[in-house]
């Protein structure tokens, strides 16, 4: 990956829907090698895909949770992952050192529906042993990461 591969991944991440023609001209090359360049770092697995990010608040999500998991035994990680996949208020689950076994975020339409997402989805999952929730107030920084070639 050279410099303008790097400038490509951070016009993307800053905005993915922008056309390789608009990439082309901010970075003084063709048409063509934008494209065949993106389809390089697509390929090589750097760009995963593309994606659109949702006001939730306006779609009627107005709470954001954090959920500390901790499990009866690490073994059962793969099933609670995947248990956890299959609700669709869950949009991140990481495994992680530290105090929990798997830390996830998910979206709630108001705090009785996160309730009910725990006490009805969550908790009843098998080898989950307990949850610590953790409910977000406001959210100061959502940003891609921007990239920095190295020589």
């Amino acid at each position: 990956m050279d410099a303008l591969d790097v400038k490509i991944l951070n016009k993307l991440v800053a905005n993915s829907r922008e056309t390789t023609t608009g990439l082309a001209r901010d970075l003084e090359i063709s048409n063509v090698a934008t494209q065949q360049r993106i389809t390089k770092l697509e390929q090589a697995g750097i760009i995963e895909g593309y994606t659109t990010n949702l006001n939730m608040e306006k779609l009627g999500f107005k709470t954001v949770a954090y959920i500390g998991i901790f499990l009866e035994k690490a073994k059962h990680y793969q099933d609670v992952l995947a248990s956890l996949q299959e609700v669709p208020s869950v949009l991140e689950a990481h495994f992680t050192t530290g105090t929990y076994s798997i830390f996830a975020k998910l979206y709630a339409k108001d705090n009785m529906d996160l309730m009910n997402i725990l006490s009805e989805r969550i908790q009843n999952i098998d080898g989950i042993a307990r949850t610590e929730t953790f409910i977000s107030l406001h959210n100061g920084i959502s940003k891609g990461i921007q990239l920095q070639h190295q020589d």
